[in-house]
C-alpha cells in the first residue's frame, strides 16, 4: 500500500499542476494581449508577478493532494520529497524550452515555488486532516 501511496504522489502533483495551471495560465495571459511577446510568454513584470502567484496557489494544492495521499509518518516525508523533486525534474525541463520566452529570475523563482510551495501544501494537509486539533492547555 505504501508504494502505491508513492507512486500515486509521483502522479497526484503533475496531474494536477497540468490540469489546472497550464489552461489558467493560457487563459490569463491571453487576457493581455498587449503583453506577450512572441514566443507566448512576457516580460511585463505586473503580468509576471501575477503568474507567479497563481503558481503558488496550484502548487500548495498540489502539496495539499500528495499530503492527503501519502498517509502519516516517515512514509508521508518520503512521498512529498518524491513529488517535489519529481515536478523539479519536470519543471526544469519544461522551463529550458522556454527559457527565453520569459525573464530568467521568472524561471528561478518559479523553481523556488516547487520547492518551498509543495512541502507547505503537505504540511497544510497535515493540519487539515481529522484529529489533529490540538489539546487545549491543562486537559
Amino acid at each position: 500500500m505504501r508504494w502505491l501511496r508513492l507512486l500515486a504522489s509521483l502522479i497526484a502533483a503533475p496531474l494536477i499542476y497540468g490540469v489546472l495551471c497550464v489552461p489558467l495560465l493560457a487563459w490569463w495571459i491571453g487576457l493581455f494581449p498587449m503583453h506577450v511577446n512572441g514566443l507566448g510568454g512576457t516580460s511585463y513584470v505586473p503580468l509576471v508577478l501575477s503568474i507567479e502567484f497563481l503558481q503558488a496557489i496550484i502548487l500548495l494544492l498540489c502539496g495539499v493532494a500528495v499530503g492527503l495521499i501519502s498517509g502519516e509518518g516517515r512514509w508521508r516525508t518520503i512521498c512529498l520529497v518524491g513529488a517535489t523533486a519529481d515536478m523539479l525534474m519536470i519543471g526544469i525541463s519544461v522551463q529550458t524550452q522556454f527559457w527565453e520566452s520569459m525573464p530568467a529570475w521568472h524561471h528561478w523563482i518559479f523553481f523556488a515555488l516547487i520547492a518551498t510551495c509543495l512541502p507547505l501544501g503537505g504540511w497544510i494537509s497535515h493540519r487539515l486532516k481529522p484529529g489533529r486539533a490540538e489539546a487545549p492547555e491543562g486537559a
